[in-house]
């Protein structure tokens, strides 16, 4: 299809304009170190010129002279011509933008105009893959397209400084981005899937920037972040060492030598430059410590068995990872002030590979919080934090999908068992508890002794994470290395109580249990490498059994050696440079299917095959609860925030809930749930 089929199939004006902004800028005052809002209402801000180029056919046919660059002193009348033609708010066209948070801003902050129908080129490359750069530069230069030229030239230069041959210069320069992003834009369009939906959820997330609805409580912020300064400060004095001593490599390292047990050494792991005075400290070269929050060996000395050790560790974690969540504090404090108390929440549409969002804007909101490690939690000071957004004289809707990656995986696999106890509304992880520990289990009640309530969340817990992790291939040495990592834990196993072959006992309990899913893996894997082998073919699956409607649930081909994976929801999963690795020494893996971001195999493809199904029920809910009326102003992952008015606030529960709790007709026979309450703040 061309790009005017494709607008018409989404419902957008099949005429297309790119409109790009260009604006003063210097070493202190730019994007770089400033969020956009900021940029763009501060008193320095100037526009500069902005370029158009227009697919409308009454313009002269030759695509050069499509190409206008308008200068700032007659961009309102100019723009007034536009309004005459497509509308006060340019509903008569479709707008293509690079950058779109930025350009869109400009337009709705400065000249009073939101368009209704924008599309970011950004967005249309990060669906073939969402890793990759997106800037103009380097997608021009992947599409094999005219070099982008250099604004370093414009540096520092204000429109009354702009002299005739950098008059010049800019006009051929604003007009070549304008050309460039309406070649880019026919090329990237028609990558786009489903494309009805996806237009209008990337539009909706943009406009979770340029207008937002949730408040920043400021003086919140100001507490949070005073007691986070005194925890680091307490952690430090606790172990008697300074922040600098805690955050240096070799002093830290000297620190935790004196406190290990005899014959314990600090865990290390292979460094390229690890320095002489670090080789002579740690006896062995070509080495350093492994200490960064994501290594093992950090991990395993958190939940040390001797206080001195985790207290140390702790104290490091509090100068190194807090000082984040207080530079996170600062950068929301920013935004806000710069939008008059309200928050924008800069969500980056398909920031991963699977279509979910991730954060941006230096605030991460989906993250807000942290995450924890599972059966750690996450302390009280950080999951605070979410409290700062809140709403006033209205309500918070918070609901989350329950299970909803696991009832995918049932759903894929054709795990009836398990697809029946989802429909009953049973407590799947107390039935496999009860299966592994041949006792009865359910969830602990405050009426429970406090013996009873322990054995019950501890054996329930164990059922949940292997269920949760399993699905996806978590293996046994793995799953043991967590346990161990878990300061709740790990005294279990230290003592004895729980062992490696307990673990051994919950990961095999669980491919026996559920023996569809491990299945289910093996064909995920035998399609994307069948037709890596052998583009010509064309895999399809569907369960027996399945209900879902005609067609088939996922379908896998291979189009110029990038692997397509068609998921039920008519969305498309591109895999680019899909290879099938051969053998080339003793540490190399043979056969091993890989593509562009690295080695696959089922377990990691079902796990992103059920995160974008989640997905995708995700973005069918956001627009349903919006043709309903409820204003989303923030999801994250598998739970939605809506606004409400405070009258209305528990009717307007009830429907999100029963929107969540149901599926598009691609999704027939996937039992769904939901669960939600009302707040004045974000919270768990």
């Amino acid at each position: 299809m061309n790009t005017e089929q494709i607008l018409e199939i989404a419902g957008y004006p099949t005429d297309f304009v790119v409109i790009d902004f260009e604006s003063y800028f210097d070493k202190e005052y730019s994007l770089s170190k400033m969020n956009i809002w900021a940029y763009v209402i501060d008193e320095r801000y100037q526009t500069i010129g902005c370029g158009f180029k227009f697919s409308d056919p009454d313009f002269d046919s030759d695509p050069w002279f499509q190409s206008w660059f308008v200068w700032a002193d007659d961009i309102s009348s100019y723009l007034e011509q536009l309004q005459k033609v497509y509308g006060q708010h340019f509903k008569n066209i479709t707008i293509v933008m690079q950058n779109a948070p930025f350009d869109a801003l400009i337009l709705q902050e400065k000249y009073n105009i939101s368009p209704k129908y924008i599309i970011d080129l950004k967005h249309l490359d990060s669906h073939y893959d969402s890793r990759r750069s997106h800037g103009l530069k380097d997608m021009a230069k992947r599409h094999k397209l005219q070099a982008k030229g250099d604004t370093m030239s414009f540096l520092g230069l204000h429109l009354e400084d702009f002299e005739d041959v950098q008059r010049q210069a800019m006009e051929e320069y604003c007009k070549l981005d304008c050309k460039l992003e309406y070649e880019l834009f026919e090329i990237l369009l028609p990558h786009l899937t489903n494309q009805e939906q996806e237009l209008i959820v990337a539009r909706h997330t943009l406009d979770l920037y340029l207008k937002p609805k949730l408040k920043f409580d400021f003086k919140l912020a100001d507490s949070i972040a005073a007691d986070m300064q005194i925890y680091i400060d307490e952690a430090c004095e606790k172990v008697g060492l300074t922040k600098d001593e805690l955050s240096g490599n070799l002093s830290f390292v000297k620190a935790l030598q004196g406190v290990l047990p005899t014959g314990e050494n600090v865990p290390v792991k292979a460094a390229k430059r690890p320095g002489k005075n670090m080789t002579a400290l740690l006896g062995m070269p070509k080495v350093g410590p492994a200490l960064a929050k994501t290594d093992e060996g950090c991990l395993m000395l958190l939940a040390h068995p001797k206080d001195e050790v985790r207290q140390l560790m702790e104290a490091r974690k509090a100068v190194k990872s807090w000082p984040l969540h207080l530079k996170r504090i600062v950068a929301m404090k920013a935004l806000a002030t710069a939008c008059d108390g309200k928050i924008p929440m800069p969500l980056n549409y398909y920031g991963c590979h699977t279509g979910r969002w991730s954060g941006g804007g230096g605030i991460n909101p989906l993250n807000l919080g942290g995450a924890g490690r599972a059966g750690q939690g996450t302390h009280p000071l950080i999951t605070k934090m979410r409290q700062m957004l809140r709403v006033n004289d209205s309500k918070l809707l918070i609901v989350d999908a329950a299970q909803i990656e696991a009832r995918i995986l049932a759903w894929l696999a054709g795990q009836q068992d398990m697809l029946e106890a989802f429909t009953e509304d049973r407590d799947i992880y107390s039935e496999f508890g009860s299966k592994l520990f041949d006792a009865r289990l359910r969830k602990a009640r405050k009426t429970d002794p406090p013996p009873l309530a322990k054995l019950f969340t501890i054996r329930r817990g164990f059922a949940k994470d292997t269920v949760l992790g399993a699905g996806y291939g978590l293996g046994v040495n793995r799953f043991y290395n967590n346990c161990l990592q878990n300061p709740g834990l790990r005294p279990m196993f230290d003592s004895g109580q729980y062992d490696r072959k307990f673990v051994e006992k919950l990961i095999y309990g669980y491919r026996n249990t559920y023996s569809m899913i491990p299945k289910f893996w093996k064909m995920c894997e035998k399609c994307f490498r069948l037709v890596t082998k052998y583009p010509h073919e064309i895999m399809r699956y569907a369960p027996e059994g399945s209900t879902v409607g005609p067609g088939d649930l996922l379908t896998f081909w291979n189009n110029g050696g990038t692997v397509n994976v068609q998921l039920p929801s008519g969305r498309v999963l591109y895999y680019p440079h899909a290879v099938i690795k051969k053998k080339l020494n003793q540490y190399d893996y043979d056969n091993q299917i890989s593509y562009h971001h690295g080695p696959l195999w089922g377990g990691s493809l079902t796990e992103n095959l059920c995160q974008a199904i989640a997905r995708d029920l995700l973005v069918h809910w956001i627009l349903k609860a919006e043709e309903f009326g409820l204003s989303v102003v923030l999801h994250i992952y598998d739970e939605i925030l809506a606004v409400s008015s405070n009258i209305y606030a528990e009717d307007n529960l009830k429907t999100l809930i029963n929107i969540m709790s149901s599926g598009p007709e691609w999704a027939n026979g996937l039992p769904l749930a939901a669960e939600g309450q009302i707040s004045e703040t974000y919270k768990k």
